[in-house]
Parts: C-alpha cells; sequence; structure tokens
C-alpha cells in the first residue's frame, strides 16, 4: 500500500534552491539580454527539474537574478516561490560568458539575502541549500558562503567542472580557470553531497580525494520525451517528418559561445558547400558570439545557405529537431549536453565531439558518429557520411531513441530527490531508541 504524503520522503522537505541560471518561461527575451544570458542547456535543466520537483511535492523556494521590469517575487504554485534579485551591479559582457559582471552581482545579492534570512530566523525552513555550479568560480564561492551564513546542508551541482570539463577558450577564461578549480576544490570538499552529470567526474573527484563515495551522486540531465519523441506512430508525424524529396538539413542547436563549436560547424558548413552539398544549415540560438557567426558566414560567403534562426521556445526547438536529417553538437568542451539528449529523443542521427561525456552519451558510437573536437574537415566527414547512407542514418536514430529513454526526466528528479533525502536524513538529530515493548526505560 503507498505511503500518505506524511510519511513520504518529501514531506516537509524544503528546498532553497540558488542559481543565477534561470529564466521565466512565457517571458519575451530580447537579443541585448541573451547576449548576456544565453538559454542553454543548463538554464533548460534547472527549469525543468524546478518544475518536476514541484510536480512529485516538493516545497522550493528559487533564488535567481532580477532583471529590469520583472517582479521580486512569483509564485509557480503552490509549492514553489521564486525570490528575484537585483544584482548592484550591471553585467559585463566577454566573449566566453556574456554575464560574468550579472554571476558576481547576483553573488553579492545572494550573500545580503542570506543574512538577511538568517537575522529574521526564516533559515530555519529550509531543509537543504542546492547551488548549481558553472565552471566560473563564483557558484562555488558563493555556495559556501550560503551554507556558512544559513548553517544548512549544502548540495552542488555540477554542471561544468573546471577541474575535469572545462578548457578556456578565451583570455577571460584563462584568468579565471585558476580561481576556479581552487573554489571547486573547497566547495566540493565543504558539500553535503555533490551531484555530477557522468560517472567520469565522479571517479576523477574521488580520485583526487576532495570528497568520499558516499557523498557524491550521478544524476545525469534529463528529458521530457514527450516533447521531442516523434508522433504516435513511433516515426514522426507528417507536418515534422523530413521530406524525403527536400534538401537535407544539418542542424545546430544551442548557445553562440567559443566552447560550444559553433565556428567549427561553420567551417564544415563552408567545406561542405565548396564541395557542391546541396542542403541546408540551420542554426538556431542567440549568445554574445551571434555578430561573430553573422561575420565568419559572411567571409566564407555561405550566408545565403545557413539559416540563422535566433532564440526558439521549447516548443519549436522540438519542431526544428524533428525536421532536422542530423543534429550537429561540435562543442570544444562539454559534459553532458541537454541538445544531444534532445536530439536522441527525437530519433535524429547526430554527429557528437569526443569531449566529457558525449561519448558515453551517444554510447560510443551506437547512435550517432563521433569525432574530434576543433577538427571542422573531420566534422564535414561525418556529417557527410550519415546523409550519404540512409539506412545508417535511420540505424543511428533507433538507436538514439532507446538510448534517450534512460534519461526521462521524471525519473531521474526521483534521483535528485533521494540526494535530498540522503542529505536531510544525515542532518537531522539522532532520535533516542524507543524502549521495547513491556520494558519501561531506567
Amino acid at each position: 500500500m503507498p505511503s500518505s504524503d506524511a510519511d513520504s520522503p518529501r514531506a516537509g522537505l524544503h528546498v532553497l534552491r540558488l542559481t543565477p541560471y534561470y529564466y521565466l518561461a512565457g517571458r519575451e527575451l530580447t537579443h541585448r539580454e541573451l547576449q548576456y544570458e544565453p538559454i542553454g542547456g543548463m538554464q533548460v535543466q534547472i527549469m525543468q527539474t524546478t518544475e518536476q520537483l514541484s510536480e512529485l511535492g516538493v516545497r522550493q523556494t528559487v533564488v535567481f537574478p532580477r532583471r529590469p521590469g520583472m517582479p521580486s517575487a512569483v509564485q509557480l504554485d503552490e509549492r514553489t516561490r521564486f525570490e528575484l534579485l537585483s544584482p548592484p551591479v550591471a553585467p559585463i559582457p566577454t566573449r566566453s560568458k556574456g554575464y560574468v559582471g550579472l554571476l558576481v552581482s547576483w553573488g553579492l545579492a545572494l550573500v545580503a539575502w542570506c543574512v538577511g534570512q538568517r537575522l529574521r530566523g526564516r533559515h530555519r525552513q529550509y531543509s537543504v541549500i542546492h547551488m548549481h555550479c558553472s565552471e566560473l568560480p563564483w557558484t562555488f564561492l558563493f555556495a559556501v558562503l550560503a551554507r556558512w551564513v544559513l548553517r544548512r546542508p549544502l548540495a552542488l551541482t555540477v554542471h561544468c567542472s573546471a577541474l575535469v570539463t572545462f578548457h578556456p577558450e578565451t583570455l577571460a577564461g584563462r584568468l579565471l580557470i585558476g580561481p576556479a578549480r581552487f573554489f571547486e576544490r573547497v566547495a566540493v570538499r565543504r558539500a553535503e553531497a555533490v551531484v555530477v552529470l557522468t560517472q567520469r567526474v565522479r571517479d576523477a573527484y574521488l580520485g583526487l580525494g576532495l570528497t568520499d563515495a558516499g557523498r557524491v551522486h550521478v544524476v545525469p540531465d534529463g528529458v521530457r520525451l514527450a516533447d521531442f519523441r516523434p508522433g504516435p506512430d513511433e516515426t514522426t508525424s507528417p507536418d515534422e517528418a523530413p521530406d524525403p524529396a527536400a534538401e537535407p538539413t544539418v542542424l545546430y542547436c544551442g548557445r553562440f559561445a567559443p566552447e560550444k563549436g559553433w565556428a567549427d560547424y561553420v567551417d564544415a558548413a563552408g567545406i561542405l558547400i565548396g564541395a557542391g552539398f546541396a542542403g541546408r544549415f540551420v542554426m538556431c540560438g542567440d549568445g554574445n558570439e551571434l555578430s561573430r557567426c553573422r561575420t565568419q558566414l559572411r567571409q566564407l560567403g555561405i550566408e545565403d545557405r545557413v539559416d540563422l534562426l535566433g532564440h526558439l521556445d521549447r516548443p519549436d526547438i522540438a519542431r526544428t529537431m524533428r525536421r532536422a536529417t542530423v543534429v550537429v553538437i561540435p562543442s570544444r568542451h562539454e559534459e553532458m549536453g541537454g541538445t544531444v539528449l534532445e536530439a536522441l529523443t527525437a530519433a535524429r542521427p547526430v554527429v557528437v565531439t569526443d569531449v566529457g561525456g558525449l561519448p558515453t552519451v551517444v554510447g560510443h558510437g551506437a547512435a550517432g558518429l563521433i569525432v574530434p573536437p576543433c577538427d571542422p574537415p573531420a566534422l564535414a566527414a561525418a556529417i557527410r557520411e550519415v546523409l550519404g547512407a540512409p539506412e545508417l542514418a535511420a540505424r543511428l536514430g533507433e538507436a538514439g531513441a532507446q538510448r534517450a529513454a534512460g534519461y526521462d526526466l521524471e525519473a531521474v528528479t526521483r534521483r535528485l530527490l533521494d540526494v535530498y533525502t540522503a542529505v536531510t536524513d544525515a542532518a537531522a538529530p539522532a532520535q533516542p531508541a524507543r524502549p521495547a515493548a513491556g520494558v519501561s526505560a531506567a
């Protein structure tokens, strides 16, 4: 017989989620705002996890930056509340991360907010702090400060490790990699639980002696399978199926940032178009390097063959994905990548680079072709191979759809809920043992 909500592990659980990587769904986003905070896989994963946990009955307070015109608080539903902080400093644009200033200023506002919570005694309502960390030092630093101020157990999700995954592409990245690695070590050592996306990062943390096996957990990204799966006939709905008579479409979907390898995709497109490839290249997304992309397309003389769709809402991304002939993920560093999961779910063949956990996600070639990073000729050759072999493309797509089933969002989120439960159980004060029936306590 299922336990009641009162007996459920989530009963009484209140997660304080801290992240600069969040945006309110349904809000119109300008290109200027997307330059500072491009919407990528990390933002989508945090949003989806928050929504799924709320559906599972978990109470949450989510603290993220407030933009002009946004309210200071939003109630998502009866369980989840958003607290929006006004950063005291304007964002500073950089090539590697357009929102570096936003991260720092949000962190300062967050520390002040935490102090206010502590002084008012409100910190006791939170069962666990959950900070979402990137490869930059600031989220690791502010996670440790929040834990110290609020005196609550800390769980980290390391979406991109500076120690294991990140390879700096710009001057800013090279300057920040040292502090990022330092603060990552500090935060991982102090956190009551560390969530990583792949087994290889867990093994690296254990090998470095940063934590013990009981405190580091593998919880991969998840995907809403129903949003990206083909139509009810288990292939593709007629209005979304690629037309066999139409020219093939090669899709890039992601942020325009150096680490995403968009420039390698453009160079590969130039190689294929120069060799007489009869198809179209489609790029969707936004970011602080979109203008560089336009310049590169003009220099190669292929701007009329590459469609720049800009930022797309989630339903539009799903439709675009299902219409693609092949999806290319040319990342220069990546631990997992939400686009890969979405493409696999849509039963599209993929071409990915041999970085981070991408080979593991695609089954080391079972669901896609793998090429070296920063190698446009190899990327072009793999795209040509998939497009030239319909049987191969179909086999890869089918294998991808089967692999994607293991990343169902609800199942993945329940694993995260298990991490919260373990943390809060360990932090709970020990209860005195009850005397056996019929035996009085001395």
